[in-house]
């Protein structure tokens, strides 16, 4: 199958050379004449381009000297994509073609920006790095956006969260596109873990605080500070001087969050933390953000955050402590 690589300025050099790397491995594992993966490297005008890191990635073409391909592979944009956002459109008439035609185009990372802005995205499932899950959800409101997932398809359009997850997609492409046991194969040489679903393990959560409601930010300042306590939404609101439909309302305006939905992730990152940097048991922990029973905690955590508290803990707590 023909391979489309699109190299656009300022991305991942990373992310371009793993692309290459995986394709090239499954082609040398398949063993097949003609390879299965035939990858052309394409940049806007033909030219070379410069990457994130500053690296110059060559390309073999201009993308218009490409008629038709089967597959088009975008490479992620995760520290500069602020500033190439607006270069964008350019590439949008191409893809629609390309996917029009009935190609299949995958983007790493925030290259799903890339795909949004060329309108492709419109009304199907998608993900991105979680970071930028709140610009894409303004930018892109027509999007279903899921930044828990760390894969979507949806007609022909395969988006990925996290500049790691490009190593999920690469092995998605390889069995999507040849076979499991050759996906197998490549993940077994190159020491890749078997594509994973979730990212969510992995969302840092910042508070929204930059809202401009002041009333709203003194109720989550004093949540702060007593989220291990019994909380009571009727009653919070009361303290503050809200009436109980008022206050929801605002409450979700400023932050994004319903009020019981905010504490439940309040609570949860302060576990997160304390799996991460404490050996303290989860009965312990429990109690420490505010809840009693740790096997209805422990079910919210799992399905909050994708893994079981242990297993949470074992995947990010330092090997030493």
């Amino acid at each position: 199958m023909h391979v489309t690589l699109l190299l656009a300025d300022q991305c991942s050099a990373a992310s371009a050379t793993l692309a290459l790397e995986i394709l090239s491995a499954a082609n040398l594992f398949a063993g097949t004449e003609p390879p299965l993966f035939e990858v052309v490297t394409a940049s806007l005008d033909g030219s070379d381009v410069p990457s994130l890191g500053g690296q110059i990635l060559q390309a073999g073409c201009a993308i218009e000297a490409i008629g038709r391909t089967d597959l088009v592979l975008i490479p992620g944009f995760l520290f500069t994509l602020r500033d190439v956002l607006p270069g964008f459109p350019r590439y949008s008439s191409w893809l629609q073609r390309q996917h029009a035609q009935g190609a299949v185009v995958a983007s790493m990372c925030t290259a799903a920006f890339m795909l949004a802005e060329s309108g492709l995205l419109a009304g199907t499932r998608a993900t991105t790095h979680w970071a930028f899950a709140e610009l894409f959800r303004r930018r892109y409101p027509d999007v279903q956006l899921d930044e828990s997932q760390i894969l979507c398809e949806d007609n022909r359009l395969i988006s990925s969260g996290g500049a790691s997850a490009a190593m999920d997609l690469l092995l998605h492409i390889v069995r999507r596109f040849a076979s499991l046991e050759l996906a197998q194969l490549c993940s077994r040489y190159l020491l890749i873990d078997n594509v994973r679903t979730e990212q969510s393990a992995y969302v840092l959560w910042s508070m929204p605080k930059s809202h401009g409601d002041a009333e709203i930010l003194r109720v989550q300042n004093w949540l702060d500070e007593h989220f291990d306590q019994p909380v009571l939404i009727d009653q919070l609101a009361q303290q503050f001087g809200f009436g109980i439909r008022n206050f929801k309302r605002r409450f979700k305006e400023a932050t994004g969050y319903p009020p019981l939905a905010y504490l439940q992730t309040l609570r949860l990152e302060k576990a997160k933390q304390l799996l991460e940097s404490t050996r303290m048991s989860l009965d312990s922990i429990t109690f420490k953000v505010g809840y009693e029973d740790s096997n209805s905690f422990r079910r919210l955590f799992q399905q909050r955050v994708g893994l079981l508290p242990a297993a949470y803990r074992k995947r990010f707590q330092p090997r030493s402590s």
